[in-house]
């Protein structure tokens, strides 16, 4: 656990003088509480001695004058150390409280940054629901943990050394019979501590599976209620929730035993300097003044042991957090720029494939449940073997081949989005293992199948990649992609604002907003990955014909299973269970009699077939 709260260590370090003035300022507070009971004990024995004087001696003893003086001095000095202590306290949780926002927020700020980084594999193995949970509602334990637990706890501290050791100044005997208890309430409050922290393991990670649900059932709205199983779906979640519900509630069971059992340690406190200092107060054996002093040092003692549960069970949760967010953070950065980048490639260079075999896989998950984590490995599956290839500058090559062949792997490489053996992709003449990822993305366009539109307007997500553009470019962009054909069907056209995931858009329109996103960047090597798909076969046709000049002079590497769309390709390659099985022009596959033929063959007689119906229906009507 020490290890866990090294990930915190940098950030204490960072506003350790914030933290240390907070402490002080905590000390000065309990230092201004205690000297209440002090001051209020003197002025009793003060008091009482002058009133037993002027018993036995039958004189006026202090005097109305001094006794009027000394009751104003005491409540001055009362008010005084009130007020003082009232102040610095609300200093020190200004800076306590403050400052665990602001570790926070920078842990908060690393997390994202480090989510980032991480490789695409990761977020194969782990939910987004999950992931959402853990940025959301981890952060937030880990603040109760850097704030009100750091506070309370400290504070516990010092007002547990302070009045015992002012106790143990007036009476170290009836102080020591106060403290004896107090080994019995840590043995059982460890006890219950375990519990907690085993069962806020459990609800973390249960609360996990119900916000992946959540996340999952509210993106596939449409498919659930076409299907009919809202039922079904709601019974899913109501099954998940309802473990979430018991898995809390035996935390709240163990909190509720923790908060009694502290207040039942600062009755029992009590209770036994009442029973052992009374009779020693009427022998005499200890002053009113010290007597009272210590009831009222077992009353400031008895409020922070009372919350001490509230205090135990925020620190166990906060622990459990803090385990989730390390392993987060301990995710390996796979794709990181090598120590000695070389140069970056020059523009208007070729790419190079040599020998690239991809495995994925094989990477071990990490599952959380409550009483430890452990580890899954996933199986390894060998998706791309033995490619070669080479695209000149401002040529075109053309991929295609069945589902699961390895093609979307292929372009992911391509793009720099999996990692790869060193020698195996050369971009403009350099190994891309040896480049900034930065200077390799920075030349690459990469439209991938499924694409992503982020909740902003439809002119913001053209621009995404280069904030700066202007409009007219940002038009030029739409129009290559033949999306400014669908601009007078939109009610604010280019600032029509986007649904999540751009939900209020067709999936043509959807694709042709990520190929303009693309086409703004100017890229010197571009990726589509069957980019046309949810296209129409005419728009699809002249999204090409507007692309080709644009694929002139930039390499090009398309993926389609519309054959026509790579007819006009420099070479083609087909691909069969991760191999090259065909390689070639558009006539050279023809001629081969192999997969690309019966494909094309195959398409051709369907084409055919539609213009003879689409005939036919125009003589009918």
């Amino acid at each position: 656990m020490t290890r866990d709260f090294l990930l915190l260590w940098p950030h204490l370090k960072r506003y350790r003088w914030r933290y240390g003035l907070g402490a002080l300022c905590l000390a000065g507070a309990v230092a201004s509480r205690i000297a209440i009971p002090y001051f209020l004990g003197e002025s009793i024995d003060t008091l009482r001695a002058g009133a037993e004087r002027e018993t036995e001696l039958g004189d006026s003893g202090l005097g109305a004058q001094s006794i009027k003086s000394l009751v104003l001095w005491g409540a001055g000095s009362i008010v005084v150390a009130a007020a003082i202590g009232a102040l610095i306290r609300t200093a020190s949780r200004i800076l306590i409280l403050g400052t665990s926002r602001r570790v926070v927020s920078d842990v908060r700020r690393d997390l994202f940054d480090h989510l980032l980084r991480l490789s695409p594999s990761f977020y194969i193995e782990n939910t987004t629901g999950e992931l959402m949970s853990r940025c959301v509602n981890d952060v937030r334990n880990v603040q109760g943990l850097m704030g009100p637990v750091f506070m309370y706890l400290a504070e516990t501290a010092v007002v547990y050394l302070f009045c015992l050791t002012v106790m143990a100044s007036k009476s170290p005997d009836l102080t020591l019979i106060c403290v004896l208890p107090i080994p019995l309430f840590v043995i059982s409050s460890r006890f219950l501590a375990g519990r907690i922290q085993r069962g806020s393991r459990r609800a973390q990670a249960k609360l996990a599976e119900v916000s992946a649900k959540t996340d999952e059932s509210i993106s596939g709205h449409t498919v659930v209620q076409a299907l009919g199983i809202e039922a079904l779906d709601a019974e899913r979640f109501d099954k998940r929730a309802e473990e979430y519900r018991e898995l809390n509630l035996e935390v709240t069971r163990a909190r509720g035993v923790l908060s009694p059992l502290m207040g039942g340690l600062a009755a029992l406190c009590l209770l036994l300097v009442l029973a052992v200092g009374g009779p020693r107060v009427m022998r005499g054996e200890l002053s009113l003044g010290d007597f009272i002093s210590i009831l009222f040092y077992l009353q400031m003692l008895a409020a922070p042991t009372g919350v001490m549960g509230f205090v135990i069970s925020s620190l166990q949760r906060g622990r459990a957090a803090l385990r989730r967010l390390c392993e987060v953070f301990d995710a390996d950065l796979t794709m990181l720029d090598p120590a000695g980048p070389g140069p970056a490639p020059d523009k208007g260079g070729g790419l190079s494939v040599r020998d690239l075999s991809i495995t994925l896989g094989g990477s071990e998950r990490r599952l959380s449940d409550g009483e430890g984590t452990t580890q899954e490995r996933l199986p390894e599956r060998l998706v791309l073997e033995g490619i070669d290839f080479e695209v000149q500058p401002g040529k075109t090559l053309g991929i295609v081949g069945l589902t699961g062949s390895g093609k979307t792997t292929l372009l992911r490489v391509l793009a720099r989005e999996l990692e790869v053996d060193a020698g195996s992709v050369f971009l403009g003449g350099r190994d891309v293992t040896e480049l900034r990822l930065d200077d390799v993305r920075s030349r690459v366009g990469y439209v991938p199948q499924e694409t992503f539109l982020f909740s902003k307007s439809l002119a913001e997500n053209v621009s995404l990649g280069r904030i700066e553009a202007t409009r007219e470019e940002i038009l030029r962009a739409a129009e290559d992609s033949r999306l400014s054909e669908d601009l007078d069907q939109l009610p604010d056209g280019l600032e029509t604002m986007l649904g999540e995931r751009g939900v209020n858009l067709s999936g043509g329109q959807r694709q042709r907003t990520a190929l303009a996103r693309v086409l703004l960047l100017d890229p010197e090597l571009l990726l589509l990955d069957d980019t046309l798909s949810a296209v129409d076969a005419h728009t699809a046709e002249e999204i090409m014909e507007r692309l080709r000049p644009l694929m002139a002079g930039r390499t090009t590497v398309i993926v389609s299973h519309h054959l026509a769309h790579l007819s006009a390709a420099d070479e083609i390659i087909v691909l069969e269970d991760g191999r090259i099985g065909e390689r070639g022009s558009h006539e050279q596959l023809l001629a081969q009699s192999g997969f690309y033929k019966g494909l094309w063959e195959r398409q051709e007689m369907r084409e055919r077939l539609e213009r003879e119906v689409e005939s036919f229906e125009g003589d009918v009507s």
